[in-house]
Parts: C-alpha cells; sequence; structure tokens
C-alpha cells in the first residue's frame, strides 16, 4: 500500500543491501548522477533502472512503476478487499498523492468511494465535509459520464437525509445522461430510484408514471433481488389504482425473490400496509398472517423485530385480536432472548391494545414496566416523548394528579435537553 517514488525505491533497496552510492554505480553510473536520482530531481533512463535492478536483485518493472499507477493499483486493492477498519485511511493516504500530483480522475474516484462510504456508514456529517471538495473534482475531472456518478451520489446523499425531492431532481439528471449515452443499466438504477423519490413525497401518480418505465428496463437490472424490488414497487404503485396488474407484479416478486424468505415477507407486510390504507382491512389481515408465516424463524431477534413492526401496524388499524397475540408471542421471545429493548417495546404495545380495548388498570401496569424498561436505555428525548404520552395517558382516565407528575417530568426533562 505505501507509495514510493522511483528514486525512493533505488535508496531503500541500496541501504538495505548495505551498499553505498560508489558500490551501487560502479564504473557505470557518476554517484552525483545516482544521488539525483535517489533525490528525485532527475528522472532515469530505462537502462539505469535495468542495470540497478539486476545490481539490487529486485524486479524492474517495480524501479518502473510510477507514483499514479501505484495509487491505481492502491485504490483496486481496495475496492476488492471491501471495507475494513482501514477502508477510510487507506483512500485517504492514496488521496494525499493524487490531490498533490493532480490525479484529478483519480482524485474523483477516491471522493466517490469514501462519499458511499460514508453514506454507508450513516457517517452524514463527514459526507457534509468532504461534498464540495467532491464537487471540485468532479468539475476538474469533467464528463457526462463523471457527472452521472457525482449525481447519483449526490441524489442518495439526499434521499438518506430524507430530501426526496432533491434527490429526486438529480436522479432524473442521471436518467438524461444515461438516455444520451445509452446505458440502460444505469437508467434502471436511476428510474428505480426517483420512482422510490416520489414514492416517499406521496406522490403516487408521479411516481408510478416513471416506476412503468422499468418494465422495458428490467432485463437490465442485474441482481433478481433488484428486479424483485423494482416489481414490489410496481406492485405498490398499482394496489392504488389497478388491482390485476397489482397481482401480476405481486406474482413476480415473489418467483424473484425465491428463497429470500425474509425480503418477501417484507414485500408482503408492505402490501398489507397499503391495503390498510385503502380499507381493504381483512385483505390486509390475510397478508398480515402470511407475512408472519412466511419470515424465517431461525434468527429469533431479526424476527421479534418483524413481529413488533407487525404488531404496531395492526394496532394503528384497531385489528387489536391479532395484535395482541402476535405482540404476546413476541414478548415471550423477548423474555428467552433477554432483549431490554424488545421487552420495553412489547409491553408499550401491550399497554396501547389494552387501553384501546377499555382495560386501563392493566394499560396502566404494562405502561409503568414498559417506562421502567425505557428508563434503563432510551435517550433523554425518548424518555421526554415517553412523559408526555403517560400524562396524556392519566388524563384520559380521569388521574389529574398522575397526569400533572408525568408532565412536570417531562418539563424537567426538556430543560436538560
Amino acid at each position: 500500500m505505501e507509495i514510493l517514488s522511483t528514486g525512493e525505491k533505488i535508496k531503500r533497496a541500496r541501504i538495505y543491501k548495505g551498499y553505498t552510492l560508489k558500490d551501487l554505480c560502479g564504473d557505470k553510473i557518476s554517484v552525483s548522477k545516482m544521488s539525483c536520482i535517489e533525490n528525485d530531481k532527475i528522472k532515469p533512463e530505462e537502462w539505469i533502472l535495468d542495470f540497478i535492478a539486476v545490481k539490487l536483485e529486485i524486479d524492474p518493472m517495480y524501479l518502473k512503476q510510477d507514483i499514479k499507477s501505484q495509487v491505481i493499483e492502491n485504490i483496486q486493492d481496495i475496492e476488492r478487499t471491501g471495507y475494513s477498519e482501514w477502508y477510510e485511511k487507506e483512500l485517504e493516504y492514496n488521496l494525499k498523492f493524487a490531490e498533490e500530483l493532480s490525479y484529478f480522475d483519480i482524485a474523483f474516484r477516491i471522493m466517490h468511494l469514501l462519499f458511499n462510504y460514508y453514506l454507508d456508514e450513516n457517517k452524514i456529517e463527514k459526507v457534509q465535509l468532504i461534498v464540495s471538495k467532491y464537487y471540485d473534482y468532479w468539475q476538474k475531472y469533467f464528463s457526462e459520464e463523471s457527472g452521472a456518478v457525482y449525481y447519483m451520489d449526490i441524489a442518495r446523499y439526499f434521499y438518506n437525509t430524507k430530501e426526496f425531492s432533491q434527490a429526486a431532481n438529480y436522479y432524473s439528471n442521471v436518467r438524461q445522461i444515461s438516455t444520451e449515452k445509452r446505458n440502460p443499466i444505469l437508467l434502471a438504477r436511476a428510474t428505480y430510484n426517483e420512482a422510490a423519490c416520489y414514492v416517499m413525497l406521496e406522490n403516487y401518480e408521479k411516481a408510478y408514471e416513471i416506476a412503468m418505465e422499468l418494465i422495458d428496463l428490467m432485463d437490465y437490472i442485474e441482481k433478481d433481488t433488484k428486479k424483485a424490488e423494482a416489481y414490489h414497487m410496481l406492485a405498490i404503485l398499482s394496489l392504488r389504482r389497478n388491482m390485476d396488474k397489482f397481482h401480476e407484479y405481486e406474482q413476480k416478486s415473489y418467483e424473484l425473490y425465491k428463497n429470500n424468505l425474509a425480503h418477501m415477507a417484507q414485500a408482503i407486510y408492505n402490501y398489507a400496509v397499503v391495503m390498510f390504507g385503502q380499507g381493504l382491512t381483512d385483505i390486509a389481515i390475510a397478508y398480515t398472517n402470511k407475512a408472519l408465516e412466511c419470515f424465517p424463524k431461525d434468527n429469533k431477534e431479526t424476527l421479534v423485530n418483524f413481529m413488533l413492526m407487525c404488531t404496531s401496524k395492526l394496532i394503528e388499524s384497531n385489528v387489536l385480536d391479532k395484535a395482541k397475540s402476535v405482540c404476546d408471542e413476541a414478548l415471550n421471545y423477548s423474555i428467552d432472548l433477554n432483549n431490554i429493548v424488545f421487552i420495553e417495546k412489547s409491553y408499550y404495545y401491550k399497554a396501547l391494545i389494552l387501553e384501546k380495548e377499555g382495560n386501563m388498570i392493566s394499560a396502566e401496569m404494562y405502561m409503568n414496566l414498559a417506562l421502567d424498561a425505557l428508563l434503563k436505555f432510551a435517550t433523554k428525548n425518548e424518555i421526554y416523548k415517553r412523559y408526555m404520552e403517560m400524562g396524556n395517558m392519566y388524563y384520559r382516565m380521569g388521574s389529574v394528579n398522575e397526569s400533572i407528575k408525568y408532565f412536570n417530568f417531562a418539563i424537567q426533562l426538556e430543560k436538560k435537553m
């Protein structure tokens, strides 16, 4: 990974061998010239490098590899290895050489890798620190192709920070470039992502209009899971306007998810969520049951997380009997796992269910159990919200003193936030 100039390589190898400059040069090269070569003041002729390589018993190609080639090789190695403890430091080390020697193409590539690493690791502040430098290197290595890479990355940043309108604009730019450059693979990615932005903005008509273009691009989506996600999106959007198409896209998504049961269960759950919103309650309950049956049972932590997500939606949709049975099962698993976060959430959902059922005494008990657990791990903001919620619960119960107590807890905590 270390980057050395030709002169530095020669000097290190010479010292390692225990040679003086005179020993190395013999009667072939002047000592003053070799000193200049080692200090990178002059560039050696190829015959000199061949001569030195034989004398020092090293590969002549090692001596002839310039700094740019070393940086390129390093970046390729970093990409092959993937994220590691040293990923960021190694990229920054190579970026220093690219910057100093004005290798703008390499600097742009490194910034692209760093930018996506920070997004993947949710290091948004670091993204913000390098975004202007990333733009500068794009301008110095300007082309439509590099523009498409830059726009995709900036769009992803805006999507991650929930600025969906901004993200959609950048994905639209990528679609235009990829259409002009006849790059259907990139076009498919940008089209899917732009449609996803409009889904998040709840502009379903626009999302459907863009997503329909994916049908002709499916062959250019490289992975089956990505194709499944595309059909999954089409199915969700079709639920709002065309049930026949929904079933067609739904089945295609299942076929492509194949044995990835966790993804398939999530897709089924997402269909149920839309159905609840459309007032198709009975069908939505059936899909929720199907999602719970489908979800793999080998990893109890991911299973409980999924069960609690389903419980929350069932409570919101007033499907209380089903919510209660799923929540009870999740609570039992949570206790077996000794997972305080899951236990707290299970108690909290039980309290919500019991209150909706009118069983205020039991609701109060489980809400207090949930609070006891929450205080062991939650942030001040989360605890503040719970105090406010409990104040409102006691108000609904007519327990004015208890209501005031929790509102006061919230006020005191807010002063410390």
